[in-house]
């Protein structure tokens, strides 16, 4: 049974969605930032001397709405994000790859946003951050790939928990009449991408939109 590594999967939309993942053909633990700190380099370590995911799914992120110029006064917010969603993330990805290489196996996974197209005011950062994702996963596929190796993201438009919800009621209205879709996305859908993707060798280096057509 392959083992799956959910960073994320506590929060608000991670929680919602693994109860459609399959666990009679996955092993799945879900990893909040109580087990593994991306903040904290060593905690990185520690969990992945221990543990070998066969799969990792990267839903872990910290975000600040700021408009850019207001950055002058919390430099802070900004370090963190980088410190979060960049250094992070590339410490489990660089860990991860050590072993599904010697495994001749694995499955990478990123959470992207629709900010990455859509831009939203006061999301600078947070977007350029997904866009690295986006970027990112295409050199994972270049070097990884002859390892039986993918590296996707999910570009996620506006969804049924998580960030959403910390979105005034009004933008989310707004936002769900200019969906063609007529509806947020459901986190059974994401569940079904996830496992589109962790049993297809075909699709790799790419983004796939989850976003009912915004």
């Amino acid at each position: 049974m392959k083992k799956i590594a959910f960073f994320g999967g506590t929060g608000g939309l991670g929680s919602k969605i693994i109860p459609f993942l399959d666990d009679t053909k996955y092993k799945i633990e879900t990893i909040g930032s109580s087990k593994v700190d991306l903040f904290n380099e060593e905690t990185i370590h520690n969990y992945f001397q221990t543990n070998n995911p066969d799969i990792i799914i990267l839903f872990s992120n910290y975000n600040f709405n700021s408009f850019l110029h207001k950055y002058v006064n919390s430099f802070n917010e900004l370090d963190k994000q980088i410190d979060i969603n960049i250094k992070g993330i590339l410490k489990c990805l660089s860990y991860s790859l050590d072993y599904m290489r010697k495994n001749n196996y694995g499955r990478i996974i990123l959470a992207s946003s629709i900010t990455v197209e859509k831009n939203v005011i006061g999301t600078s950062l947070y977007a350029a951050t997904k866009a690295f994702y986006e970027n990112i996963v295409k050199t994972i596929c270049l070097e990884n790939a002859s390892k039986n190796i993918t590296a996707n993201c999910i570009q996620l438009g506006y969804m049924d928990g998580g960030l959403t919800y910390t979105l005034p009621e009004e933008f989310i209205n707004n936002k769900i009449k200019e969906i063609p879709s007529q509806r947020l996305g459901t986190p059974k859908e994401i569940a079904n991408t996830l496992g589109y993707l962790i049993e297809n060798n075909y699709i790799n280096g790419t983004t796939v939109k989850l976003t009912g057509g915004l």
